[in-house]
């Protein structure tokens, strides 16, 4: 543009320069749904999402946003391994019931079950052999011991061990927990292996949240930020084997060949799972998005 040609000034505005006047309304709170899609997959009982930042989300608020209705993104300044364990941290939080429960060998050690209760922040874990159910640990069943290099099989509750068939209903295995006075009820089939784990921590969330986002096993659902460089597929695959429900491919500036080519890449090798696409500004971007196979399109720079 020659130097004396007139410029065009364009106006802006940003968030904090537009405002929503109130008005009339004859519609209660009470009576107001927010729900709403991420993708046709997804639904949100509140159209909430977490940043995918290090500083705002990994499993604690990912499980809190969840629990509401909303939808943590764990952040991917983490190596493969530690972000999946955030997935798998959210994934095993509450359940209906717990379809691959945390197990320990009847020869493995108090030290080790220990540090597997620890690790997953679970009071107690069924005891298997090949599968097959011989026994439970709980925190009751080690109170005051010290000696960590106990076996399991020599603490463990196996006589007399309260289980429940495939199928019980969550309404029956509570009268059975209350019966019993236990916490956890292991789900059997009938050879006697070790279907899942239902227990009263998880029943009560489920009272207490009700309105909690949930996959069809009864799981919180959880996000993930990917990136287009080189440990992608690294990363996506042990996400995805975490139980992860959706890819956020994460980039500032969502309409590149990278971002482009790493959602067709994870719809290609997930096609069960959601991709979201982004960042972008404009309708062009967002359809070349569409197109590469994103389920969503994350719109705006800058926003988180």
């Amino acid at each position: 543009m020659p130097k004396d040609s007139p410029r065009e000034i364009l106006d802006g505005l940003t968030f904090d320069d537009v405002l929503l006047l109130p008005a009339y309304s004859e519609v209660l709170p009470s009576q107001v749904s927010v729900e709403t899609r991420l993708t046709k997959r997804l639904s949100l009982k509140i159209p909430l999402l977490s940043a995918a930042m290090d500083t705002v989300t990994e499993s604690k608020a990912s499980i809190a946003l969840a629990q509401e209705g909303g939808l943590g993104v764990i952040h991917k300044n983490l190596s493969p391994d530690e972000q999946a364990f955030e997935v798998e941290k959210v994934k095993k939080s509450e359940w209906g019931m717990i379809l691959d429960p945390v197990t320990i060998g009847p020869d493995a050690k108090l030290g080790e079950a220990l540090i597997a209760m620890s690790r997953f922040k679970i009071s107690g874990v069924p005891v298997t052999v090949k599968g097959k159910l011989v026994g439970i640990l709980t925190n009751r069943d080690l109170r005051f011991e010290e000696n960590l290099e106990l076996k399991v099989s020599d603490l463990m509750t196996k006589e007399e061990l309260i289980t429940a068939r495939e199928g019980i209903t969550l309404e029956d295995a509570k009268k059975l927990l209350h019966k019993h006075r236990i916490e956890k009820l292991p789900v059997v089939d009938s050879a006697g292996n070790l279907r899942g784990l239902i227990t009263i921590k998880d029943i009560a969330k489920k009272a207490a949240y009700p309105n909690a986002n949930k996959d069809s096993f009864g799981r919180l659902i959880v996000g993930a930020a990917v990136g287009v460089g080189a440990d992608l597929s690294e990363r996506a695959g042990k996400l995805a084997e975490a139980g992860l429900d959706v890819f956020f491919v994460d980039s500032a500036h969502g309409h590149s060949r990278g971002v482009l080519e790493a959602v067709a890449t994870l719809k290609k090798r997930f096609p069960r799972l959601d991709v979201v696409g982004g960042n972008v500004a404009t309708g062009a971007a967002t359809k070349a998005l569409i197109e590469a196979g994103a389920d969503a399109v994350k719109v705006g720079i800058g926003p988180g």
